[in-house]
């Protein structure tokens, strides 16, 4: 049976608008000067997230069951969040065959941009049932305060 190499496009899709999008965010300097393990590795697989926003601050929920907590690693640089980690399946067993594999599994990695109002350092997370929770707390100076107009 011929080999076949899965091609994701998305995956692609995805690495070359990092670098667009981190070229810009530098203003045109080199990518050459940043974290080469961290800025340029190409990702195996992107989790799906639901981004949510409220009064207080934003949220970043992302799906990454069957990775253990200490397989994921949240950092906040430079005004960007990243979420990266790894997830492994075990092997199958000796007597048994594989003839499909659609779980997406190697390493992973996201990043976000954190909005101007936000605080980069009250960034919370959470993981529970293969869902990770980042919370990012508005700052106090870009919450809306109401001023009462005396009439006179």
């Amino acid at each position: 049976m011929t080999n076949l190499i899965n091609w994701n496009s998305f995956r692609e899709f995805h690495h070359v608008t990092n670098q667009l999008s981190d070229l810009v965010y530098n203003g045109g300097r080199s990518l050459a000067n940043k974290n080469e393990s961290t800025e340029n590795s190409v990702a195996d697989w992107i989790p799906a997230v639901n981004i949510t926003e409220s009064e207080s601050g934003y949220r970043i929920d992302s799906e990454i069951p069957g990775v253990d907590r200490e397989d994921v690693k949240v950092t906040v640089e430079h005004g960007k969040l990243t979420i990266q980690g790894d997830r492994k399946f075990e092997n199958s067993a000796e007597n048994e065959t594989l003839h499909r594999l659609e779980c997406s599994e190697g390493t992973f990695l996201r990043n976000f941009r954190i909005p101007d109002d936000a605080d980069p350092d009250s960034v919370k997370a959470g993981f529970k049932n293969g869902v990770l929770s980042v919370l990012i707390f508005k700052s106090e100076s870009s919450k809306l305060k109401q001023i009462e107009v005396e009439i006179s």
